[in-house]
């Protein structure tokens, strides 16, 4: 006897909370239901596939390794559906799109609307991800797609580059980099720049632009979101370097900030839509990148005017070299 898809999800739903009642709930069964397939199924195996510890459940060795492959057989299991669904016509059913902290706010106001509008047949769920765990998750089935900024290890990932993000620099009014109407990379060497926490792609692609320029001097200053980041530097902590799509958003008259482009060669981010690649949905995938490429380049629009040449988005050719 093999365990069934069912109480695969079961079991996955036990390792993701951590609590019988938790996965029950999540399951949309009786606790004692999911307490009984999970025992049966660990009977099936020969083997515990979780520790029965206070007040969390804990995997054992064995039990990680069966997860793991529940996992990838579920979302095989999705795939399949997925592929009946391409064959027998529109697309329809429910994609899960995983996007960074840092695309989030910016990128997706009004896209749910545009998506529904041009698959009504199609449910959309958004989840916010750190790039480490969207990229655990996508390759494990639990997203459909992921927004993200490059680099990243897209080993069995398929999927274009949509967009080339400007960098932009945010300081105080005080700040000596305020005065110039625009600045050049060399210009950030030596400045204290607050960075996203560990964990950001943010963080590695500002380390990277100061690199490029010369290392700057250590600092413990630290931010968890975008907005945090901003209320550092509008409190004088320091300057810091901003996606262009968040100036709408965050700044402001009255904060006492200025934002400088960095002239006609700014550095910037990559922006990606991924998916496995083994989904059968890439035809439709593909157009979905479209859609979400015309959207962001649509939101660049508002962004407001800032000292020198404003930013601009490039859409990336999909016949260009990817990395």
């Amino acid at each position: 006897m093999t365990p069934t898809l069912r109480q695969l999800e079961y079991i996955v739903a036990l390792a993701d909370t951590g609590q019988f009642i938790e996965a029950a709930k999540q399951c949309a069964v009786s606790q004692p239901a999911l307490s009984k397939q999970v025992r049966e199924v660990e009977d099936m195996l020969g083997v515990e596939l979780f520790e029965r510890a206070r007040p969390r459940v804990l995997m054992t060795p064995a039990g990680e390794e069966i997860v793991r492959r529940a996992r990838l057989m579920l979302a095989e299991a999705r795939e399949l559906v997925s592929a009946a669904s391409a064959y027998a016509g529109k697309p329809h059913g429910l994609v899960r799109l995983g996007v960074i902290p840092t695309i989030a706010p910016y990128g997706l106001p009004g896209l749910l609307a545009t998506l529904r509008r041009i698959y009504p047949e199609v449910s959309f769920a958004i989840h916010e991800l750190q790039t480490d765990v969207l990229l655990d998750e996508l390759r494990g089935g639990a997203i459909d797609l992921g927004l993200l900024a490059r680099p990243f290890d897209n080993a069995g990932l398929s999927g274009p580059d949509l967009i080339v993000e400007p960098f932009v620099f945010v300081a105080p009014t005080d700040h000596p980099l305020s005065t110039p109407e625009s600045i050049e990379t060399c210009d950030v060497a030596g400045a204290s720049l607050i960075l996203m926490e560990d964990g950001h792609c943010l963080r590695d692609q500002a380390i990277e632009v100061c690199a490029a320029a010369g290392p700057p001097p250590a600092t413990s200053v630290t931010a968890a979101s975008v907005a945090t980041l901003v209320r550092m530097v509008e409190s004088g902590l320091g300057a810091t370097l901003l996606p262009a799509s968040a100036l709408s958003t965050e700044l402001r008259s009255g904060q006492g900030l200025v934002a400088r482009s960095f002239g006609d060669s700014p550095p910037g981010r990559t922006l990606t839509l991924q998916w496995r690649s083994t989904s059968p949905s890439e035809a439709w995938f593909l157009d979905i990148a479209d859609v979400l490429r015309d959207h962001y380049l649509e939101l660049n629009a508002t962004i407001p005017d800032v000292a020198g040449p404003k930013p601009q988005m490039r859409a990336v050719d999909w016949d260009e070299p990817q990395s």
